[in-house]
């Protein structure tokens, strides 16, 4: 699964770049981060309460920073274990741009999944960390800079405004099917 996105930030690129290296600044932003913590300057622990669909766990994640070229970016690579709930690894490439007397924040990630989260199916799934790897991004964004925006690529959607009623079914489509995949999974 691929999940990309951009941020313009009215910051300079080292303030950011500061920040994307803070875990306290990450376990604000990342959406159910309970704790944190810098294990080397390279390497941090976490704690993650996350809802994908109907699977609701803590995933004990462990992350590295590789490929450090400061300040122009980085590759987080992770590994979270959720018990039963099973497991995500993955990457993501963020890169720093100097843009508009501010700084562009791209990211690129690259996300697989195993256990009963894979049993979900890769819609259900690829949506909900769409919006994790979002609302962090976001969150970070915002953290620096509140007026901090997405940039919407062209051909994409806006996610804000909204929602279509075809879209409004096809939502509800697939709440009815992650609902009766959760209960053969339980039985």
């Amino acid at each position: 699964m691929d999940i990309k996105g951009e941020y313009q930030i009215a910051c300079d690129r080292q303030r950011v770049w500061q920040a994307l290296n803070d875990a306290e600044v990450l376990g604000r932003c990342i959406p159910g981060c309970e704790f944190i913590e810098m294990q080397s300057p390279t390497r941090l622990n976490a704690r993650i309460l996350a809802t994908i669909g109907p699977v609701k766990a803590k995933f004990d994640t462990h992350i590295s920073l590789d490929n450090l070229n400061p300040p122009a970016g980085y590759t987080l690579t992770g590994e979270s274990k959720g018990g039963p709930a099973g497991f995500g690894r993955g990457s993501a490439d963020v890169r720093l741009e100097e843009k508009d007397g501010g700084t562009l924040l791209i990211y690129d990630a690259r996300l697989q999944v195993g256990g009963k989260l894979a049993q979900l199916g890769s819609r259900l799934v690829l949506g909900a960390t769409r919006k994790m790897a979002d609302d962090f991004f976001g969150s970070f964004s915002r953290e620096l800079d509140p007026a901090a925006r997405r940039i919407v690529a062209p051909g994409q959607v806006a996610t804000q405004g909204r929602v279509p009623a075809a879209r409004i079914w096809l939502l509800c489509g697939i709440a009815i099917a992650a609902l009766l995949i959760w209960w053969f999974v339980i039985r």
